[in-house]
């Protein structure tokens, strides 16, 4: 009896089980690059976010300004607001995020423990035409904090010297430097961040900070 050549019914099994064992370890090499891509690229995006809040910090920080938004209870007027999760001052607003030239603006750390952001909100200067301060939408420059603080370092009313405190009840003159300490979430390390204030801390202009906050209650 003639035979014929060929592969018999086991042998084509055989080869189809390697052949899917194949594909499924190419799968899984695939899936794996995938992920790692995925990975990495938001571990980039968040470095990027990163330094990008830290630049901003660093510009808007270093450039806040002893220029009076408010007047307390007494009449006298105040340049900088501090505490645990918020910052407010005059500086300087980077065209992109606010109206050039200068802001009032306001750092929050806000959200619940575990899972916090880092916002900014912007405020035009009052005039003497109008001091109403409207603050805009804040923007966020961080998000998925775990937690987060703001610390301050300067000279009290007093003259004695404060060292980094988590708050700044001395509103009529500015810190000397402000610490920014983030804790994010996903293994992202926020370095110890410190930015030292430029200007001099009494170098308020009280006259014109009196005529310009107080010219709304004059009658028209």
């Amino acid at each position: 009896m003639k035979r014929y050549a060929g592969f018999s019914l086991i042998e084509t099994l055989a080869a189809l089980a390697l052949l899917a064992l194949l594909l499924l370890g190419v799968m899984a090499s695939l899936d794996t690059i995938a992920r790692t891509t995925r990975t990495s690229l938001a571990a980039t995006q968040r470095l990027d976010e990163v330094r990008a809040a830290q630049n901003y910090l660093r510009t808007a920080l270093s450039g806040a300004l002893a220029y009076p938004w408010a007047l307390d209870a007494d009449k006298r007027p105040l340049v900088f607001s501090g505490d645990v999760h918020s910052a407010i001052f005059v500086s300087p607003g980077p065209g992109y995020l606010a109206s050039e030239g200068l802001q009032l603006q306001k750092l929050s750390i806000v959200g619940k423990p575990g899972d916090q952001r880092l916002e900014v909100a912007f405020a035009p200067m009052a005039t003497r035409q109008s001091a109403q301060v409207v603050p805009s939408a804040p923007e966020t420059l961080v998000d998925h904090l775990a937690s987060g603080r703001f610390t301050y370092s300067g000279v009290d009313d007093q003259g004695q010297q404060v060292t980094w405190s988590t708050t700044w009840p001395y509103r009529r003159r500015m810190p000397t430097a402000i610490g920014v300490e983030l804790q994010l979430r996903g293994g992202v390390r926020w370095p110890t961040f410190t930015v030292p204030l430029r200007m001099d801390p009494v170098a308020t202009n009280v006259r014109e900070a009196l005529a310009r906050l107080m010219a709304p209650e004059k009658p028209p």
